[in-house]
């Protein structure tokens, strides 16, 4: 697994704007806030937590926008794309009606 490491500044901790570096590779989603800041969730959760219990995260002040810039991920619309993964799609449920 490629590990993909981004420069980040914290808002939720102290002193308040601490930089840190974040392993992507690790991070099962990130979602907007309304001012602008983003909370980064990992895919492990809390040490003394059980099974069931609550994910590690963090908030940073950084947007979506730039933490995929800075990971080097270029959002874009490919439209052959698009159209090939719905014929795909349209013809995985012919097939499973077929055979259903």
């Amino acid at each position: 697994m490629v590990e993909s490491f981004v420069k980040l500044t914290r808002v939720d901790a102290e002193p308040p704007s601490s930089t840190v570096l974040v392993n992507l590779g690790n991070v099962a989603w990130i979602e907007q806030d309304p001012d602008g800041a983003s909370r980064i969730v990992f895919a492990v959760a809390l040490a003394y937590e059980r099974a069931n219990g609550v994910p590690l995260s963090i908030v940073v002040r950084e947007s979506t926008e730039e933490i995929a810039l800075l990971a080097g991920v270029v959002p874009q619309t490919n439209r052959e794309a698009i159209a090939q993964a719905w014929a795909d799609q349209t013809a995985r449920r012919v097939a499973s009606d077929r055979d259903g």
